[in-house]
């Protein structure tokens, strides 16, 4: 391992739940198989493996890509793309089943199971994830700096200041818009609403590293705010006379095509999952 690069990063996936049917199905295999499965894998470089479970879906939510489920975050001392780790004594138990769960296959592939279409119990879903599906949500697995690159309001802010309702998106900006032009927009035109909006208390924001996986976003933004109501106050009402670019994916802000080119969710400072310090086994209630 001596000589695997020493390269500090932190990664977000924004887990969907597509169908409220699907949540009991997607929760029992994220906690009973893809916990362990995954720390047995990548302990040895990992230093942080969290789920932050997704507040209720706000009002409208779904024009901003949110993911009903979860927000997964990963600290990473090493690329977990480097083709030397890919040899794995033990596979994951990753069925394409989870990628209807999570939206990123359509329902129809359940439906027509058979053994020519879909493997339930092994490890096809971690292959199958990396391509886009027509009809289906791509799968949005951001890596980013450990450290956060631009803090544009609310520093200083500290646990004691009160309760954080935490929106986390990612934004990629759509083909034909160069990152210079999406940066203006953003920059200049986006976060001055959040900036001047009192119920908006920080503001912070970090390029996504897409030479690691080709990850189709540009950027990842956090946004506090005391609770929903705050949030939709700015996000819904305060964007409303926002100007539509000429790019818009969609005829309302954020104008971007959700859970495509932009993906969300929000989330408190605090998880019991974190799981590399607190995962002790899937242990039924009586």
């Amino acid at each position: 391992m001596a000589d695997f690069k020493f390269e500090p990063m932190r990664s977000l996936i924004y887990v969907d739940c597509a169908c409220e049917d699907y949540r009991p199905k997607l929760q029992r295999w994220l906690y009973k198989t893809h916990v362990p499965d995954s720390i047995a894998q990548f302990e040895p470089y990992v230093t942080k493996y969290a789920f932050y479970p997704s507040f209720p879906m706000p009002p409208q939510g779904d024009r901003f890509g949110y993911a009903r489920m979860q927000l997964t975050e990963h600290h990473w001392l090493v690329s977990d793309l480097d083709p030397r780790l890919s040899i794995k004594a033990v596979a994951e138990t990753f069925p394409m089943d989870v990628l209807v769960w999570q939206g990123n296959l359509p329902a129809a592939v359940l439906e027509a199971k058979h053994e020519d279409q879909m493997d339930s119990d092994g490890d096809v879903g971690n292959e199958a994830r990396q391509t886009a599906v027509e009809g289906a949500n791509p799968f949005i697995f951001c890596f980013l700096p450990m450290w956060w690159e631009k803090d544009i309001k609310g520093k200083g802010r500290t646990i004691e200041d009160g309760a954080n309702y935490r929106w986390n998106v990612a934004i990629g900006f759509p083909e034909g818009v160069s990152k210079e032009e999406g940066e203006k927009w953003l920059f200049e035109e986006v976060l001055p609403i959040f900036e001047v909006a009192p119920e908006c208390t920080r503001i912070l924001a970090s390029n996504v590293k897409k030479d690691i996986n080709g990850c189709v976003m540009d950027y990842v933004l956090e946004l506090w705010f005391e609770n929903e109501s705050g949030w939709y106050k700015t996000a819904v009402e305060g964007t409303k006379d926002l100007k539509k670019p000429s790019w818009a994916q969609q005829e309302q802000f954020p104008f971007l095509k959700p859970y495509h080119n932009i993906c969300s969710a929000c989330v408190a400072d605090f998880t019991m999952s974190n799981n590399l310090v607190n995962y002790h086994g899937y242990i039924p209630m009586r």
